[in-house]
């Protein structure tokens, strides 16, 4: 590039020596100034900060010659633009380039579960009021000082200061180490919301963060206090109070420690679903057999009770069948009801269902012996049918050794659906007998046949993303 502009019948004006030493800008982001000198043109868009000058390029901007007469004499439009690009931040390939590696990103976190496994554990509040105390107590003043109340108040100010980073460095720690919601999976976000309440979790963070803040405020205070003790008395004595006012600022708000503690466990112990896995999700009314069915299928063991909601939570087991491995999980019985009064319990199951890519085996029980009424049964499957019939899907009617022997609760049906339900099931539904062992290696069979259809789907969405992926990297 040369190292002066001309354009149309302009002479090039000359460049000063400290300019001419800028490296040149690339020849397709030279600026082009037009034949009056009075608008430049960039190809890009670009923060330049040289000296006190903030300006601001972008495509087709008008550059008036009012701006260009408070300039130097002698110094030309592209000068100008070089020493901006030698000081420049970015360019908008870079910005674009850095944005879509953030969005990028934020799409890999939410593909990804599992974040609850990292958090960092908790120490109780008092074990860290303990510890703070031993360590700050053993701290000694700086070397070299003689004067008996320097070095005091020294020592005063250094443990004082100690016994506030004691206390605070853990909080700032989980604070800063618990996963924010929205850099979560959907699924962890529902089970966030759905295991503690709206808000809470945040509401549980918030209470530690500001109990930092105020040891933090409180240690600093006192440190200075103390520092500035003009005799060993006094600079003891205003140790002796810096540590009862941090002790009790810390004791006043331990409660919001001992609060993320329980949050703390209560992550830890959720089940991790590998969304590479193929999972088989039971879904169903109530006491109809799904926790039975897991028991067969996988190594979970859920709790097997005569009685509905036996499933409070999402539990999970796993299938080995011909050296592949699979993922179960048992979910909460639904209730007749639309989905806005469900409790939180049922919505467990429906973030299941919405947030992972699961297939689908949903479990029926036309003897009725579950509690639930055969009409119920199939207004909650038809609507779930309904609502995620594009997941792979497998009928099943469990207790069929029942079937004939147990009168049902209800005896008509108005509807010729229900009514066709109540005698055949939905289309295709593979009869099951957990005591009887009825259907239970076809079970195993059908149950292998659509896991693996599963995972060629995983195999098809991963191989779709990679190439999205490779493309938007391309445009961009």
């Amino acid at each position: 590039m040369a190292s002066s502009s001309s354009c149309c019948h302009h002479a090039p004006l000359p460049l000063r020596a400290s300019e001419a030493s800028r490296p040149p800008l690339p020849p397709q982001r030279e600026p082009k100034l037009c034949c009056t000198h009075k608008h430049y043109y960039w190809g890009f868009h670009c923060l330049f900060n040289f000296d006190t000058l903030f300006l601001t390029f972008s495509t087709g901007d008008a550059f008036n010659s009012g701006f260009l007469s408070t300039l130097e004499p002698r110094i030309s439009g592209v000068s100008l633009c070089r020493r901006a690009h030698a000081t420049c931040s970015y360019s908008l390939d870079d910005k674009l380039q850095g944005e879509l590696d953030d969005t990028q990103g934020e799409q890999r976190k939410l593909e990804t579960v599992g974040a609850f496994q990292k958090i960092p554990m908790v120490m109780p509040a008092t074990d860290i009021l303990m510890s703070a105390q031993r360590k700050s107590r053993n701290v000694p003043p700086t070397k070299g000082i003689a004067n008996i109340a320097k070095r005091e108040r020294n020592k005063g100010a250094k443990q004082l200061d100690a016994l506030m980073k004691e206390l605070s460095v853990p909080l700032r720690t989980y604070t800063e180490n618990f996963p924010k919601r929205r850099d979560l999976h959907p699924y962890e976000r529902s089970l966030i919301e759905l295991t503690f309440g709206e808000g809470y979790y945040e509401q549980v963070l918030g209470r530690v963060d500001t109990l930092r803040k105020r040891i933090t405020s409180v240690g600093k205070q006192h440190a200075s206090v103390c520092a500035k003790s003009t005799t060993k008395r006094e600079a003891e004595e205003r140790l002796t109070e810096g540590r009862k006012k941090l002790e009790e600022a810390f004791q006043h708000g331990k409660h919001a420690i001992d609060d993320l503690v329980n949050v703390a466990k209560a992550l830890r112990s959720m089940p991790v679903v590998d969304l590479h896995i193929p999972t088989l999700c039971l879904v169903g009314s109530p006491n109809v057999g799904k926790s039975s069915l897991v028991r067969i299928l996988s190594s979970g063991k859920p709790e097997v009770c005569s009685y509905p909601f036996t499933t409070r939570g999402i539990l999970m087991g796993h299938i080995v069948s011909n050296q592949e491995r699979f993922q179960v999980t048992d979910t909460p019985g639904l209730l007749t009801r639309h989905d806005d009064d469900r409790n939180n319990i049922e919505r467990l199951t429906l973030a299941v269902l919405s947030y992972l890519p699961i297939a689908v085996l949903y479990v029926h029980d036309l003897s009725e012996d579950c509690g639930t009424s055969v009409a119920d049964q199939y207004i909650t499957y038809k609507h779930i049918k309904d609502r995620f019939g594009d997941r792979l899907w497998l009928d099943v009617i469990s207790k069929c050794d029942l079937l004939g022997k147990k009168e049902p609760i209800s005896f008509h049906d108005a509807d010729e659906d229900v009514a066709r339900y109540r005698r055949l099931g939905p289309e295709g539904a593979l009869q099951v007998s957990v005591q009887t062992e009825i259907g239970v290696k076809q079970l195993k069979e059908r149950v292998h046949e659509l896991l693996t259809s599963q995972m060629a789907r995983i195999k098809s969405s991963k191989a779709e993303h990679e190439t999205h992926e490779v493309g938007t990297s391309v445009v961009y």
